[in-house]
C-alpha cells in the first residue's frame, strides 16, 4: 500500500508526462513511499530517477530531496528536465556566481529537488540554509562511485555520512546504481549507515544490446605499432559504415591521445563527430555534449570522462576502440546504448597489447590496495576475452549474479550457432 494519496500520485505522473509505471518500478517505488532506506541496482535506462523524483515532486513545498550526483552536466540535464515539467528543482555548484548561489540557497524551502556534488556538502552556507528545510531524503545517484573514494577518487564521497549526521533530522536514504558488485553493495550500505534497507537488485543483462568482441591484429614486422594503429582506425570506420545512420554513436578510447587520433581521422573523412575528454576546457566539453545531445553531431569520441548518467535514448552503436580499464567501466559504457529499449550494437575492438597498456595506466600513482582492486576489474575483462562462454554470462558472474542461459545474440553465441 502506498502511503500517499493515489490521486495525488496520478496527478504528479501526468505532470511528469508519464502514463504508466514500468512493472519493475512499482516495488522499489512503494518502498521509497513507505519511507524505508532503499538500495536499487537497475540497468541503465531502467527508470531509477523516477523512484525519487516522483515522491519529491509530490512533496513539493513540504520536503526537500537532496540528490548527490557526480557530474555537473548530469545535474544540469536533470534539473532542466524537471523545470520543463514545472517541478521546482535547482543545482548548486562551483560555477555559480555568489549572487546566484545565495538566491538558490534562499529558495531551498520551496524546492522539491536539490542536485549537488558531494564536494559541496561541507560548505557552511549550505548547511546553514538546510536548517530551515525539512530534508525528506538524501539520494546517492551513481552510487558505484562511492567505493572508489577509498582509492583516493572523489574523497568527498566518503564524507556523505558525516553530512547526513549534521542534518537536524535523519532523512530517508536512497542509493541508486546500474553497476555494483556484491562487495560494493555492502560497502555502499555501510558507508551511508543505511537502516532497514529494502534492496532491489535487477538483472544486469539487457536483451536489446548485441555485444560483439573483435580482436584487431597485424602480422609481425617493421612498423607493427603504426600498422596496428591504422588497422584499429579502419576497424572503427568499418563499424560506422555498417551503421544505418539512425540515432547516435559513442566511440570510447582508453586514452586522450587515442581519442584525438580517432577524432582527427574521422573528421578528415567527413564524419559528423565531436570529442570529449577530461583535459578539454569546460566550455569545450559543454559544447561537445550539447552538440551530441541535440543531434548536431551524431558521433562522440570520448574517454570514460563522458557519459555518466547521460540521458539520450537513441544511442544505437557503442564502439570501444581499445579495452576499457575495467569490467565495471565496460558495462557502464555499453549501458548508454538503447535506453529506449530498441536494438543497439556494442563492439569491443581490442589488441594483444591492451592489457599491458591498461595495467600501466592503472599502476600510475596507485596505492597497493587501490591498485589490486582496479586490476581485478581489468583482469575480469581479460577473462571475458579468453572465455568461450556467452558474453552476458561472463558479465553476470563478475557482478555476482547467477548466470542466465545463453543470450543467443552475442559474438560467442552467434559463432556457436554457425558450428
Amino acid at each position: 500500500m502506498y502511503l500517499y494519496n493515489k490521486n495525488a500520485m496520478e496527478e504528479t505522473l501526468t505532470k511528469m508526462n508519464i502514463r504508466n509505471l514500468r512493472d519493475w518500478q512499482v516495488a522499489p517505488l512503494d518502498a521509497v513511499l513507505q519511507g524505508r532506506d532503499v538500495f536499487v541496482s537497475m540497468s541503465t535506462g531502467g527508470g531509477k530517477s523516477l523512484l525519487y523524483q516522483l515522491p519529491a515532486a509530490m512533496e513539493e513545498g513540504r520536503g526537500l530531496t537532496i540528490v548527490i550526483s557526480p557530474l555537473r552536466a548530469l545535474q544540469s540535464d536533470q534539473v532542466n528536465a524537471l523545470i520543463s515539467k514545472n517541478i521546482a528543482a535547482c543545482c548548486i555548484n562551483a560555477d555559480m556566481t555568489a549572487s546566484a548561489r545565495q538566491n538558490a540557497l534562499a529558495r531551498l524551502p520551496q524546492i522539491a529537488l536539490l542536485y549537488i556534488a558531494p564536494e559541496q556538502l561541507c560548505n557552511q552556507d549550505l548547511l546553514a540554509a538546510l536548517e530551515s528545510c525539512h530534508v525528506q531524503r538524501v539520494v546517492l545517484d551513481e552510487a558505484h562511485v562511492l567505493p572508489l573514494s577509498e582509492l583516493d577518487f572523489r574523497r568527498a564521497y566518503g564524507q556523505i555520512d558525516q553530512f547526513i549526521q549534521k542534518l537536524p533530522e535523519r532523512p530517508q536514504i536512497v542509493a541508486c546504481t546500474a553497476t555494483a558488485t556484491v562487495k560494493d553493495r555492502r560497502r555502499i550500505v555501510e558507508a551511508l549507515d543505511m537502516r532497514d534497507v529494502a534492496s532491489f537488485i535487477f538483472p544486469i543483462r539487457r536483451n536489446n544490446l548485441r555485444l560483439r568482441l573483435k580482436k584487431v591484429d597485424v602480422e609481425r614486422g617493421p612498423g607493427k605499432k603504426e600498422r596496428l594503429k591504422h588497422s584499429l582506425l579502419c576497424a572503427v570506420e568499418r563499424r560506422l559504415e555498417k551503421w544505418d545512420k539512425t540515432g547516435s554513436v559513442i566511440i570510447y578510447a582508453p586514452t586522450v591521445k587515442r581519442v584525438q587520433l580517432i577524432y582527427k581521422w574521422l573528421k578528415r573523412r567527413g564524419w559528423s563527430v565531436a570529442k570529449y575528454t577530461g583535459q578539454q576546457p569546460q566550455n569545450s566539453r559543454r559544447k561537445a555534449q550539447e552538440d551530441f545531445q541535440s543531434g548536431r553531431k551524431s558521433i562522440m569520441v570520448a574517454t570514460n570522462a563522458f557519459g555518466l548518467g547521460i540521458d539520450k535514448a537513441d544511442i544505437r552503436l557503442i564502439i570501444h576502440a581499445g579495452l576499457p580499464l575495467s569490467m565495471d567501466g565496460y558495462v557502464q559504457e555499453i549501458g548508454r546504448a538503447g535506453r529506449d529499449g530498441k536494438k543497439s550494437k556494442c563492439f569491443l575492438l581490442y589488441t594483444n597489447t591492451d592489457i599491458k597498456l591498461n595495467e600501466a595506466i592503472l599502476r600510475n600513482g596507485e596505492n597497493d590496495s587501490g591498485l589490486q582492486r582496479k586490476l581485478k576489474g581489468l583482469y575480469a575483462l581479460e577473462e571475458m576475452l579468453k572465455s568461450h562462454h556467452c558474453v552476458w554470462k561472463c558479465i553476470e558472474r563478475y557482478f555476482g549474479e547467477k548466470p542466465h542461459g545463453n543470450c543467443g545474440k552475442c559474438t560467442r553465441c552467434k559463432s556457436k550457432s554457425k558450428v
